[in-house]
C-alpha cells in the first residue's frame, strides 16, 4: 500500500478514491456499503477528494474520479515543489541555528581535532556535507606519506558538481605522488593553483565551516597533529577572504594535456607551476642536461632571458 499521507492523503481518503476508480458513476450509499464505512464518513472523503484535485466536483451522489496520472501527477509536483522549498531554506535555519547556538554558547564556536585519524575524519565530514564550493590551500609538512592519496571524499564532492578550488605551494609538486593527484584532481573538474609559497593549510566549505593546523607549519608526528574546526562566524568570513586574495595572487596549475598539446606548451606550463628541474625532468622523461637544453631553446625562441621573462611571453602569445 503507498504512503497516501506523503500526499495528504489519509487512508480512508485512499480508499474511497481507489473504490471510486475501480467503480465509478455509483452513489455514494453503494460505496458506503463495499467500504463497510459511513455514508457520512464517505461523503466526507469525497470533499477532500475533490479538494485534492482528484475527483470532480459534481454530482455528490455519484462522483466521479480524476485519471490518476493527472490528478495524482499534478499532486505529487506540488508537494514536490513545497519540500524544494523547505530544503531551500535549510541554509538559512542552519545559519539562523549557529548564530543561536554561538550566541547562547560562544565556546561553540571553536572545535579541536586532535591526532591525524581525528582531523582527516573530519575533514572527510566537511567534504561530504559541501554543497555549493570547496576552497583550500595546502603546503608540506606532511605527516603521513600517503597524503598525496585522494580521498573518497574528494572525488565524491568533485562527482557531485560541487566546485572545488584549491591553491598549492610551488614545493608541493616536488613530493612523490603528488603531480598524479593533482592531475587526477583537474582531470575530474578541480581548480588548481600554485604560489611560491603557501601561508597556512587551510579548508574552508560553503564558506561557514573552516578547518586549519593549530601548529602552523612546525612539523608533528600523527598523534600530535592538531586542528581548530571554526563554524560560521566572522572568523570564518575572515579566512574565506584570505583564500580570495591568496587566489588572486596565484598562479593557474596546468597539469594536463591533450593530444593537441605541443611539447613547448606543455614544458612552459610546467616551468609556470613553479616545479624544480629534477620534478620537470621526471615528468617529461628526460635527462636533467636535456632540460635544460629545452628550456634555453624556449627561452631563446621567446626571446626571454629567464623563466619568469618566458612565461610571461608566452602568456602575451597565448602559449598557455
Amino acid at each position: 500500500m503507498a504512503d497516501w499521507e506523503a500526499v495528504g492523503l489519509s487512508a480512508v481518503d485512499a480508499r474511497v478514491y481507489q473504490q471510486l476508480l475501480r467503480d465509478p458513476g455509483v452513489p455514494v450509499g453503494q460505496h458506503s456499503e463495499v467500504l463497510e464505512i459511513s455514508v457520512a464518513a464517505v461523503q466526507a472523503a469525497v470533499g477532500r477528494l475533490v479538494a485534492a484535485g482528484l475527483v470532480r466536483g459534481g454530482s455528490e451522489a455519484a462522483p466521479a474520479p480524476v485519471d490518476p496520472r493527472s490528478g495524482l501527477g499534478m499532486l505529487v509536483r506540488e508537494r514536490r515543489a513545497a519540500l524544494d522549498g523547505v530544503a531551500a531554506m535549510t541554509d538559512q535555519l542552519a545559519r539562523e541555528f549557529s548564530a543561536g547556538q554561538l550566541q547562547a554558547e560562544p565556546s561553540r564556536l571553536i572545535e579541536i581535532a586532535v591526532g591525524r585519524d581525528a582531523i582527516e575524519a573530519r575533514i572527510d565530514d566537511m567534504l561530504r556535507g559541501a554543497t555549493e564550493q570547496a576552497v583550500g590551500t595546502d603546503t608540506p609538512p606532511y605527516v603521513a606519506d600517503g597524503s598525496h592519496q585522494v580521498s573518497s571524499a574528494e572525488l565524491a564532492l568533485l562527482d557531485r558538481g560541487v566546485r572545488f578550488r584549491a591553491i598549492y605551494a610551488a614545493e608541493v609538486l616536488d613530493h612523490p605522488g603528488w603531480v598524479d593527484r593533482l592531475r587526477s584532481m583537474a582531470e575530474r573538474g578541480e581548480q588548481a593553483r600554485v604560489l611560491p609559497q603557501v601561508p597556512v593549510k587551510l579548508l574552508i566549505v560553503d564558506g561557514r565551516t573552516a578547518i586549519l593546523p593549530l601548529a602552523g607549519d612546525a612539523p608533528s608526528t600523527p598523534g600530535q597533529a592538531r586542528a581548530v574546526v571554526v563554524t560560521d562566524s566572522a572568523l570564518t568570513s575572515a579566512l574565506q577572504v584570505l583564500f580570495d586574495q591568496l587566489w588572486g595572487q596565484a598562479s593557474p596549475l596546468r597539469l594536463t594535456a591533450s593530444a593537441a598539446t605541443d611539447p613547448v606548451t606543455t614544458l612552459i606550463n610546467l616551468l609556470a607551476s613553479g616545479m624544480k628541474d629534477e620534478a620537470i625532468a621526471r615528468q617529461l622523461g628526460v635527462s636533467s642536461r636535456t632540460l635544460r637544453r629545452r628550456i634555453a631553446e624556449v627561452q631563446d625562441q621567446l626571446g626571454a632571458t629567464s623563466r619568469f621573462q618566458a612565461g610571461l611571453q608566452a602568456g602575451r602569445r597565448g602559449w598557455r
